[in-house]
């Protein structure tokens, strides 16, 4: 399973912004919500703030994955913002966060899941590639640049 499986242009935001991590958290969800996979937006968010306070997911570099596994799911979803400015995330090398992609996917879903939030990881850790992406001017844009790199 690669990122441009779960995600569409429908669940791209590009120029996010917001009060805070848990208001860009809560943008995400309801544009993830779009998706008939995703059964409760409400139960979605709970399980991605709890996921949250336990351990910030900004990996550095950047990037935040914010994740949970939930029954309010049926399948995986994905949704990314984009934040030329940065947002605040609380990531480990206390840097602001400019790419994010909140993943949700169904309890006991694991081995996917785990690889699926590798291959987020490796993709957005290209600088090269996350430039291209932050100075991206349209969801149909960044879909195409995640579909090529996939491909290399």
């Amino acid at each position: 399973m690669k990122p441009s499986d779960i995600l569409t242009k429908e669940r791209i935001i590009i120029n996010i912004s917001g009060a805070g991590k848990n208001d860009i958290l809560e943008k995400l969800v309801h544009v993830a919500g779009t998706s008939k996979k995703v059964i409760s937006e409400t139960d979605l968010l709970k399980k991605v703030i709890e996921r949250e306070e336990m351990k910030s997911t900004g990996i550095g570099g950047g990037i935040g994955i914010p994740h949970a596994q939930t029954s309010s799911v049926t399948d995986i979803v994905g949704c990314l913002a984009i934040s030329p400015q940065g947002i605040e995330f609380n990531a480990i090398d206390m840097k602001p966060v400019h790419v994010v992609f909140l993943i949700a996917t169904k309890e006991r879903f694991d081995s996917k899941y785990l690889s699926l939030l590798s291959k987020v990881a490796r993709l957005f850790i290209n600088e090269s590639f996350k430039q291209k992406v932050i100075n991206s001017t349209s969801p149909e844009e960044i879909m195409n640049l995640i579909v090529e790199n996939e491909k290399e």
